[in-house]
């Protein structure tokens, strides 16, 4: 068997793990550093405790707060002037998937040093080599090794913050990419191995999680982080595919996932036990099950992304979309 396998050059995890930024804004070479994130995370103690730490070493942050949920490339557009009018030499994502996913292409496209820092336990995106962004309404995947950050810094401290619909939505974007790596075409034995822990992880943490409990979000950080591994090396399938169309009329990605991940494992045949946790999973934490919306509409979106299909263990045609789609609208 043979494949490759990219992460980024340094992943630190753990509680408080945020405070190793200084050594490594030094060994990178940080003269002006220029932090990415949303405007609800700059009134967070997660940015404060950054940009305290960042200051530390003498050195004067420029923030942008302009990232939007599913963010657009005009976001990444409009952040990369202010990069490049500012004389920035580093970019640090701090926040969710919509944060890293814009930090990341500003950096790669300004060929820069970059600094992932997640504040949610689920897309992972902070060890993937992927950008997801808008691009005239509807979302687009950019896959590029040079979009795989320098250093990730995971630190479940951050994460404490997320209300209790946010811990439930990102955990099961989380769940999605950990059985999605597992079953597609392109995984392998070592995304497997990840994909396996990072599923039992979630599987005996959401629930406790959703109480702001300590370890288990330090868990669900983990899986995260696990499945972020396993996903960025093996890539997603029909359930990720799924989602698109949800996600651009405004349905979150953790609450599209719950939604068509249940329907997307029965088409495939994956294990009837697992398919039944799931769906008490999602009910456990309150996440919808149903969507309205046209389903032959939808699922012309779905089957011409090859890249998500391509990857199903499962031959994906149009009408077999329709189908799934039709049960998700039929459960509103």
């Amino acid at each position: 068997m043979n494949f490759t396998f990219i992460v980024p050059q340094r992943i630190f995890f753990g509680w408080n793990s945020l405070e190793r930024i200084g050594e490594e804004l030094k060994r990178l070479g940080s003269e002006k550093t220029l932090i990415v994130t949303s405007k609800g995370m700059v009134k967070r103690e997660g940015f404060f405790k950054l940009t305290t730490l960042i200051k530390k070493e003498k050195l004067s942050p420029v923030v942008f707060n302009g990232v939007e949920p599913e963010p657009s490339m005009e976001t990444a557009e409009k952040c990369m002037r202010i990069a490049r009018e500012s004389g920035c030499t580093l970019i640090i994502g701090l926040g969710g998937g919509s944060a890293i996913d814009v930090a990341k292409k500003v950096a790669t496209d300004l060929e820069l040093p970059k600094i992932m820092i997640p504040t949610t336990a689920g897309t992972g995106s902070e060890v993937t080599h992927e950008s997801v962004l808008k691009v005239e309404g509807k979302k687009r995947a950019f896959v590029d090794e040079r979009l795989t950050a320098d250093v990730a810094i995971v630190d479940p401290s951050l994460m404490m913050t997320m209300s209790k619909r946010h811990i439930s939505s990102s955990g099961m974007d989380a769940l999605a990419h950990a059985i999605e790596s597992y079953q597609c075409k392109k995984s392998n034995e070592l995304t497997k191995s990840l994909a396996r822990k990072a599923y039992l992880l979630i599987k005996g943490n959401i629930r406790k999680a959703i109480t702001h409990d300590k370890k288990a979000i330090s868990n669900m950080a983990l899986a995260s982080l696990m499945a972020g591994m396993a996903f960025g090396n093996s890539g997603t399938t029909l359930c990720h595919a799924l989602t698109y169309p949800l996600s651009n009329k405004g349905i979150p990605h953790g609450e599209a996932i719950a939604i068509v991940l249940p329907h997307a494992l029965e088409f495939n045949n994956f294990d009837k036990k697992v398919i039944s946790e799931i769906r008490k999973i999602v009910r456990d934490v309150g996440l919808p099950t149903s969507f309205k919306g046209d389903a032959h509409e939808m699922a012309t979106v779905v089957i011409k992304d090859k890249r998500h299909l391509s990857n199903n263990p499962k031959k994906v045609t149009l009408e077999d979309v329709v189908s799934i789609y039709r049960k998700v609208v039929e459960d509103a």
